[in-house]
C-alpha cells in the first residue's frame, strides 16, 4: 500500500469519534451547553459597547489593510487616496496618533531612507502573510516592521527591511535586500521584489521574488540585528510553529493568501529549522496537494486535494499533522458525521498560535482542536447557530472564538463569541472580527457605496470581559471655539479678470489677483495688471467701503529718480504704517518705505549697484533684511544677508552663504541652502543672529538634518520642517518646544500670537494632491506648546489659521458643491458655511475669496475677493 493510500484509509479511530460527536451535535441543535473536555473552566463572557470608538475615517484610510493590537496601541495599515499607503499606531481607544509613517516619507532616525510604496500594492507591502502589520517582542519594547527604500519610489538604489521602535517609530536597524541594476529611470529593470511574511523573537521571515511573484526564496533575518540567519529557495516560509517555520511551494498561485476560506492549488508545506533554516520535512511527496490552514501546539491543519484510488477527479480533504515530524497525528478528522466515510472538509481556519485552532466544517459546524491529555489532539464540534449555516471563523483569543453565520435565505448575518464547545459568551457589535484584547475589538465593516468585495472599513469598540458593559473613554466634547460671526452679506466685492468686471463688484484693473492681507481698516492686495501683464500692481483699498486709497504700479516713479520694482509680496510693517517695496534706479537697487494711508515715498534705502540683484525677505519695526546676489567676481552666485535699521536705514551687518528668511523679536532668521535637483535650493541650516549685532544665538543644522523655516510670525514659536519630520521652536532660545514625525510642507498663523499655527503634513517637494497631505495642528497656550496631527483631515484642502481656529476647504464631489470650513485646534468643525475661504480676519473685517488661491504665495490667483463685517 502506498503512503498516500495509507494516509487516506488511516485514521478509523477519528472517524468513530467524530460520528459520535457530531451526531451529538446535530441531537442538541447547538442550543444546549456543552461541557468543556476534561472538566476544563469555561471562559468568562466578554460584553462589547455598542457605537464605535473610533474607525478608518478617523486614520484619514480609504482602506484598511490590516491591524494588531499591542497593549494600550492599535497598529494600523491601509490606503490613503489612490496610491498612498500609510501604518499608523494610535492609542487604541480613541485612534489618537502616536506616530504615523506614510509611503514615500522618511523614516525616523533612518539616514535618508523612506518608507518604500510599490505602485499598485498600496498598504500591502506593510503587512505580513497573515495579512495584518507584522510586530515581534511584548510589553513596551515591541517592534514593527516595514519595507524601506533609497532614492525613491522610481529610483531606488536600495531596498530592505527596517525595524522600528512600536513606541515612537524610531528605526532600530536596517536590511538591505536588494540593489536594483541601474540605468532604467522607469524602474522597470528591477528585477526582483520583496515581502514580508512573518515574525518572532528568534526570527524575522522575508521573501525575494520576481516582480510576478516568481521563484520565491525566503530569508531569514536576526530580530536584534537585522544580520541574515539563513536562505532557503523552496517556497514562502512564512508561519513560525514552536521550533520550525511551515510555508509553502510557489504552486500555480503566488503568494500565499491570508484571506479566508481562499486556498492556493499545487502547493507543497513544508517545514524548516527556525534555527538553521533546513528542511525537516515536506508533504511534496505524500500527497499530490497541500495548503496550511492553521496551527498551535504541535498541531497544522492541511487541506489535501488529491485523486482518490479508482476516480478520475480531485477533492479536498483535510488533515492534521504533528508539525514536528510532518506525519498525519492519529486522530486526523476522517469523517463529516452523517454516517458516511466521506473526508472531512474545513472551509476557513484561525488559530491563537498556541492552544486552540478553530475552523468551519460542514453543516453549520464549528471544530475546535486542542491538544489533549496525550498530546493527541482533541477535536469537539458544534453548530454555534442552531441550524446548517456556515459558522465563519474570525479570530481566536484566550479560549474565545468570534464567528459569524452567513446570511441565508434573505435572513442576515449573525455574529457571535463563543467558547470552544460553541457555547455562547457574548454577542459581538456586526463585522468580520479582525482583532481583539482586553479593551478593545476591532471589526472589518463594508461601507455604503464600497466597491469592494471585501469589507474595507474598520469599527473599533470598547470590549471588557464579564457581563458588565465596558467603559468608554470620554469623548471630545462639542467645540467650544466661538467662531467670528462673518455677515453673509458682503460689504464690498472686488473683481479681476482679462475684461473689465461689471458692477457692482469693484474693478481692480487686474488680471487676477495673487496676494490679499489686511492691515487694520485697510486691505492691501496685490496682481497682475491687466494693461500690461508683465507687470504687477500694489493696491490699498479701505476695507469698510473699497475706496482705493493709493496703488503702485511696477516701473512708477517713487521720486528722486527711483522706480517700483517687485511690489507682489509687499512686506507691512506693522505700527508704523509702512509698506517696503524693492526699487530700482538705473543700476542700482534698494528698498522703498510707502506709506500705508496714501502712498507716498517716507524714505529709500540704496542696497546694490552693479551686477547684483536684490530681494527683500523680512521686516519688522527694527530691522529689514534684504538678500542681495552677485553676479561677477569672485563671489558670483554667492547670496549674502544684509540687514539694516528700519528707524535709521543704518547698515547693521552682513552675512556671506546665507539667506535671509525672518525678522523679529531681536532676531534674525537666516537659512543656509546647498544646490539640489531641477535648480531647487535645500535647505541644510537654520541660523539665528542679534539683530542689533550679528552674532549667532542658535542654529539647527547641527540637530537637525535639512532645516526649512516653515513659520515664523514674530511671536514666542517658529515651526520649522526638517528631513523627519517638523519641530516648534522657541524664537529667542532655539529650545525645541514639541515635535512631530510627520513631515510639515506649509504652515500658515494669524500673527496675533500665533496661538494656533496650521501646517500641512505631506511629502517633501510634494503638490497639495498629496495623498498623505492632512493638517497638523500647533497650539500655545498657558506656557504649553502641543500638536495634533489630525490625520482625519486629509479629505480637506487649503488650511489657514484664523485666531484659535483654522479654516479648510472640502472639495465638491458627486454634485455636492466645495465647503468652506472653521474647525477648532481638535479637527472638531465650527461652521460648514462660510460665504468664501478666509484669507485674513482683523479690525472687524474680514476677507473671503475662492478657493484657488494660496495665503502669501504667488500663483494663478484669483478672480475675485469679498470684504465682510466680522461682528462680536
Amino acid at each position: 500500500m502506498t503512503r498516500t493510500r495509507a494516509l487516506w484509509w488511516g485514521g478509523g479511530l477519528l472517524a468513530v469519534l467524530l460520528l459520535l460527536v457530531l451526531g451529538g451535535v446535530r441531537a442538541c441543535g447547538g442550543q444546549d451547553v456543552a461541557d468543556l473536555p476534561h472538566g476544563e473552566k469555561r471562559p468568562a463572557p466578554v460584553s462589547f459597547g455598542g457605537k464605535p470608538l473610533w474607525d478608518e475615517r478617523k486614520l484619514g484610510m480609504s482602506r484598511v489593510a490590516g491591524i494588531e493590537l499591542r497593549g494600550d496601541t492599535a497598529v494600523v495599515a491601509g490606503d490613503v487616496g489612490l496610491d498612498g499607503a500609510r501604518l499608523a499606531a494610535v492609542d487604541a481607544r480613541t485612534g489618537t496618533p502616536r506616530w504615523v509613517l506614510d509611503s514615500g516619507h522618511p523614516l525616523r532616525g533612518g539616514g535618508g531612507a523612506v518608507a518604500h510604496h510599490d505602485s499598485g500594492y498600496q498598504a500591502e507591502h506593510l503587512r505580513g502573510a497573515d495579512g495584518k502589520p507584522l510586530i515581534y517582542g511584548d510589553g513596551d519594547d515591541w517592534t514593527v516592521l516595514v519595507q524601506y527604500g533609497v532614492g525613491g519610489e522610481r529610483r531606488e538604489s536600495e531596498l530592505g527591511v527596517a525595524a522600528l521602535s512600536g513606541k515612537d517609530g524610531a528605526v532600530r536597524w536596517k536590511r538591505p535586500l536588494i540593489r536594483p541594476r541601474g540605468g532604467d529611470k522607469s524602474g522597470d529593470d528591477r528585477e526582483q521584489r520583496m515581502r514580508l511574511l512573518g515574525a518572532d523573537t528568534r526570527v524575522i521571515l522575508t521573501s525575494l521574488e520576481s516582480r510576478q511573484g516568481l521563484d520565491p526564496e525566503t530569508v531569514a533575518l536576526d530580530p536584534a540585528t537585522g544580520r541574515e540567519l539563513w536562505r532557503n529557495a523552496d517556497g514562502w516560509a512564512f508561519r513560525i510553529a514552536g521550533d520550525v517555520v511551515l510555508g509553502e511551494t510557489h504552486g500555480a498561485e503566488a503568494p500565499p493568501t491570508h484571506i479566508w476560506g481562499e486556498r492556493r492549488k499545487d502547493t507543497d508545506v513544508f517545514a524548516l529549522d527556525v534555527t538553521s533554516g533546513k528542511k525537516r520535512w515536506d508533504l511534496g511527496d505524500t500527497v499530490e496537494s497541500s495548503h496550511l490552514m492553521a496551527a498551535a501546539n504541535g498541531t497544522a491543519v492541511i487541506k489535501v486535494n488529491e485523486t482518490p484510488p479508482g476516480r478520475t477527479y480531485s477533492r479536498d480533504r483535510t488533515m492534521l499533522i504533528d508539525i514536528a515530524t510532518g506525519r498525519p497525528t492519529k486522530h486526523s478528522p476522517k469523517a463529516d458525521g452523517d454516517g458516511t466515510s466521506e473526508p472531512l472538509t474545513f472551509y476557513g481556519c484561525a488559530d491563537d498560535g498556541r492552544t486552540l485552532i478553530a475552523c468551519s466544517g460542514s453543516d453549520g459546524r464549528l471544530v475546535t482542536i486542542r491538544p489533549g491529555r496525550h498530546g493527541e489532539p482533541v477535536v469537539s464540534a458544534k453548530r454555534p447557530f442552531g441550524e446548517e449555516t456556515m459558522a465563519r471563523v474570525g479570530i481566536v483569543r484566550q479560549d474565545r472564538i468570534l464567528v459569524m453565520g452567513s446570511a441565508v435565505e434573505g435572513r442576515p448575518a449573525r455574529y457571535a463569541i463563543v467558547d470552544r464547545a460553541a457555547n455562547r459568551l457574548g454577542t459581538p457589535p456586526p463585522g468580520e472580527a479582525t482583532a481583539l484584547s482586553e479593551h478593545v475589538a476591532a471589526f472589518r465593516v463594508t461601507r455604503a457605496g464600497s466597491i469592494s468585495s471585501r469589507p474595507d472599513g474598520l469599527a473599533v469598540h470598547a470590549a471588557a470581559v464579564g457581563a458588565k458593559p465596558p467603559s468608554e473613554p470620554s469623548r471630545p466634547g462639542p467645540a467650544t471655539a466661538r467662531p467670528p460671526r462673518i455677515d453673509a452679506a458682503p460689504l464690498w466685492t472686488a473683481g479681476a479678470g482679462e475684461a473689465p468686471v461689471p458692477p457692482p463688484a469693484k474693478d481692480t484693473g487686474l488680471e487676477s489677483l495673487i496676494s490679499i492681507d489686511l492691515a487694520g481698516d485697510a486691505v492691501v492686495y496685490t496682481g497682475r495688471d491687466r494693461a500690461d501683464d508683465d507687470l504687477d500692481r500694489l493696491v490699498v483699498a479701505d476695507a469698510a467701503t473699497g475706496k482705493v486709497r493709493w496703488s503702485v504700479r511696477e516701473g512708477a516713479s517713487l521720486g528722486g529718480g527711483a522706480k517700483a520694482g517687485f511690489v507682489s509680496v509687499p512686506h507691512i510693517v506693522d505700527g508704523e504704517g509702512l509698506v517696503l517695496v524693492r526699487y530700482e534706479d538705473g543700476d542700482a537697487e534698494g528698498v522703498a518705505a510707502l506709506s500705508l494711508k496714501d502712498g507716498r515715498t517716507r524714505w529709500t534705502k540704496r542696497v546694490t549697484s552693479g551686477n547684483a540683484f536684490l530681494t527683500l525677505k523680512a521686516a519688522d519695526r527694527s530691522a529689514f533684511a534684504v538678500e542681495v546676489t552677485s553676479y561677477d567676481g569672485p563671489e558670483d552666485g554667492r547670496d549674502e544677508t544684509v540687514v539694516f535699521a528700519t528707524g535709521t536705514r543704518h547698515e547693521l551687518w552682513r552675512k556671506r552663504g546665507v539667506s535671509p528668511v525672518g525678522a523679529g523679536g531681536g532676531l534674525v532668521l537666516a537659512a543656509r541652502f546647498a544646490d539640489g535637483e531641477n535648480g531647487r535650493r535645500e535647505p541644510r541650516d537654520l541660523i539665528a543672529y542679534g539683530t542689533s549685532d550679528g552674532k549667532e544665538r542658535w542654529r539647527l543644522g547641527t540637530r537637525y538634518r535639512d532645516p526649512e523655516l516653515l513659520h515664523d510670525g514674530g511671536g514666542r514659536t517658529i515651526v520649522v520642517g526638517t528631513a523627519e519630520g517638523g519641530v516648534v521652536l522657541d524664537r529667542a532660545t532655539g529650545r525645541a518646544l514639541a515635535g512631530t514625525y510627520a513631515p510639515l510642507v506649509q504652515c500658515d498663523g494669524d500673527g496675533d500670537g500665533d496661538v494656533l499655527i496650521v501646517c500641512r503634513a505631506g511629502s517633501r517637494g510634494g503638490s497639495g494632491s498629496d495623498p498623505s497631505g492632512r493638517a497638523v495642528i500647533v497650539q500655545t497656550q498657558g506656557g504649553a506648546t502641543t500638536i495634533r496631527d489630525l490625520l482625519e483631515t486629509g479629505a480637506l484642502t487649503r488650511y489657514g489659521a484664523a485666531g484659535n481656529l483654522f479654516t479648510a476647504i472640502r472639495p465638491a464631489a458627486e454634485g455636492r458643491p466645495e465647503r468652506f470650513l472653521l474647525l477648532d485646534g481638535e479637527g472638531r468643525q465650527i461652521v460648514d458655511d462660510l460665504p468664501g475661504r478666509p484669507m485674513d480676519v482683523g479690525g472687524g473685517f474680514a476677507v473671503l475669496t475662492p478657493s484657488a488661491l494660496t495665503h502669501g504665495i504667488a500663483g494663478a490667483g484669483v478672480p475675485n475677493f469679498t470684504v465682510h463685517r466680522v461682528r462680536g
